[in-house]
């Protein structure tokens, strides 16, 4: 039989137990993500607009947007803008640890940003347990975006404004549920056909050796019998 066919077969006599061991693998995993989740995020996109001056061509205008997009997404992991999210007072200075390692490391958990698939596009997402506590921070992350986006970019004719957002959703979304859930069962019945196929190879080549065995051992009967006569 070759492997192709071995491995149908398998599946076919096996297919109960493949696919309860990738249900178990995708219950987990869902489990997994919903323990290491926030229970809440909001979106809010950002739309880059620069004027364009009379030097300036389509190309460099282009390239221009992709630098300041690239340089507004880095700045928002920045300690100036935290501290510039605090000087808001839209949230309590003390959500965040004072130790200065320790307020960056939670604040990397807390936001993540994204940039879109237009130049002049930036995705901000905030994640947290309270839902009025994520709506707070994404207002701070929104009004440091649009009236202090000249302290990370410097000089240059350039305006930042809100293209949606904030959308506040529960966390995780239906999209990453599905993905988690689809992609630990695909793993768990991958796993089990690979443990179900390896299992079947080591029995069948104990089975070969030991008819191998037992023959020889009639050999070498026969042969004694036959010094005998």
């Amino acid at each position: 039989m070759s492997e192709n066919n071995k491995i149908v077969f398998l599946v076919k006599e096996k297919l109960g137990a493949i696919i309860l061991v990738g249900v178990l693998v995708a219950s987990l995993s869902f489990l997994a993500l919903v323990a290491s989740q926030k229970n809440f995020k909001a979106g809010t996109d950002f739309l880059i607009i620069q004027n364009q001056t009379e030097s300036q061509d389509f190309y460099s205008l282009f390239k221009s947007a992709e630098y300041v997009r690239d340089i507004l997404s880095e700045s928002v992991y920045s300690e100036l803008f935290i501290n510039e999210v605090i000087k808001t007072e839209k949230i309590n200075s003390e959500f965040l640890p004072f130790d200065k390692r320790k307020r960056m490391k939670e604040w990397s958990r807390i936001v993540k940003v994204k940039g879109g698939s237009q130049p002049g596009i930036i995705s901000v997402e905030i994640l947290g347990d309270n839902q009025k506590e994520v709506l707070n921070i994404s207002e701070s992350v929104i009004e440091v975006m649009l009236t202090k986006n000249r302290l990370f970019r410097g000089e240059g004719n350039i305006e930042v404004k809100v293209l949606s957002g904030p959308i506040i959703e529960k966390n995780p979304g239906l999209g990453d549920i599905i993905m988690v859930v689809t992609g630990g069962f695909a793993l768990g019945f991958l796993i089990s056909l690979i443990g179900i196929y390896y299992k079947e190879e080591r029995d069948s080549k104990l089975y070969r050796n030991t008819i191998d065995k037992d023959g020889e051992d009639e050999e070498y009967r026969d042969s004694l019998k036959y010094l005998e006569d």
